[in-house]
């Protein structure tokens, strides 16, 4: 079954591990090295929070035809 995820955040969270380096978790969903980040989220800048937005693999971006309603957890 294919599954659609929404992801809502521009930005990747930062992590520190206990010999305190920095670890870039992507939230955008775009990264080719998922689950870390690799600075893709960058195409997300432009983006209206009321509009779906679908990437290709190539990181294009189009905006759905239809509105969704998400409720962020």
């Amino acid at each position: 079954m294919a599954r659609i995820i929404i992801h809502t955040k521009k930005a990747p969270k930062v992590e520190v591990t206990e010999k305190g380096d920095s670890v870039y978790i992507c939230m955008c969903g775009l990264s080719q090295t998922y689950p870390l980040c690799d600075g893709s989220h960058s195409s997300t800048r432009s983006e209206d929070d009321n509009e779906l937005y679908v990437y290709d693999d190539a990181h294009n971006q189009s905006i759905s035809t239809q509105k969704v309603n998400t409720k962020k957890i």
